[in-house]
């Protein structure tokens, strides 16, 4: 794979500070906010008190009392609201800082000239290089290669990395991401799904920390459940040069057994995010489903 840089479209970028930043946060994000050092950044999600996704975000620890929330979609409003909503007498403070920040995704995996003029090979998992102008990591939803780099808005050029680095479309940077089981939050995976749906549970929850919104669920599912559902990446087989109106059914014998939430084509191809039940998944790999219009094609695994 070539090397490139992806721009992200009004990223969201919310300061938490104050003395009370840490405890508050750890009540309410599924990672363990506390073992988060100085240095360190790591990806987390805020769940419902039933356990479904509402938000995820990078949290990126810059000092004893300060956090940054890093999230791709979800806007900045929404997102303070979401951290304001349990604030009783904690000292803490959420501010948005988005028009100051450019959030991009790198590949550099064949370059030799890098962020800062660093090699990253030597960053370790979880930590991010500071530079007065923004910080760099290596993106952990992504595959070994990519990079995610957060710049003060007006100072970053990213072809500069490397000779030749070129910037891709969204729509081949959303085919990537879906391939790699990176899923859109809250556009792909949302309220609606569990973090054990997504596969998301793995990476983004951690079941040994105290309490927070969600905990319950998650202990529970992690004991002893089992979910019925899973979002997976799919492609779309169809001679329509348009995307259909989603989210759409997926039909299997003439009852739904899925919605196929988004689709993106690149060059004549359509790949996509689908929720199924897993009673139709082997159909799924085999044949195919069928949408609730027959004529927009056909589904299959990816």
């Amino acid at each position: 794979m070539e090397d490139f840089f992806y721009r992200y479209n009004s990223p969201t970028v919310v300061q938490a500070h104050g003395e009370d930043a840490e405890d508050y946060l750890q009540s309410q994000w599924t990672i363990d906010i506390r073992k988060i050092k100085t240095g360190q950044i790591r990806f987390g999600l805020r769940l419902t008190s039933r356990g479904k996704i509402l938000a995820g975000s990078y949290i990126a620890r810059m000092s004893d009392e300060e956090f940054l929330l890093i999230a791709q979609k979800t806007p900045p409003s929404e997102l303070i609201k979401m951290m304001e909503e349990n604030v009783v007498a904690d000292e803490v403070e959420f501010s948005d800082q988005s028009e100051n920040w450019e959030l991009f995704s790198l590949h550099l995996a064949n370059s030799t000239k890098l962020p800062f003029n660093q090699d990253l090979s030597s960053l370790g998992n979880r930590e991010y290089l500071s530079r007065e102008n923004g910080i760099c990591w290596m993106d952990e939803c992504m595959p070994e290669g990519f990079y995610s780099g957060l710049f003060k808005k007006g100072t970053c050029i990213p072809n500069t990395f490397s000779e030749g680095l070129e910037p891709i479309s969204e729509q081949r940077f959303d085919t990537l991401r879906i391939q790699s089981g990176n899923f859109s939050i809250p556009d792909e995976i949302g309220n609606e799904d569990l973090p054990q749906e997504a596969g998301a549970e793995k990476e983004m929850v951690d079941f040994n920390k105290g309490c927070y919104l969600g905990q319950e669920v998650m202990a529970r599912l992690h004991s002893m459940g089992k979910v019925q559902r899973r979002v997976l990446a799919v492609r779309l087989e169809c001679d329509s040069p348009i995307s259909p109106n989603l989210p759409m059914p997926i039909i299997l014998d003439n009852k739904q057994v899925g919605v196929l939430k988004s689709l993106v084509k690149h060059e004549n191809s359509w790949t996509g995010v689908a929720k199924i039940h897993l009673k139709a998944k082997e159909r799924l790999i085999e044949n195919g489903l069928g949408l609730e219009e027959p004529s927009l094609g056909r589904v299959f695994m990816l």
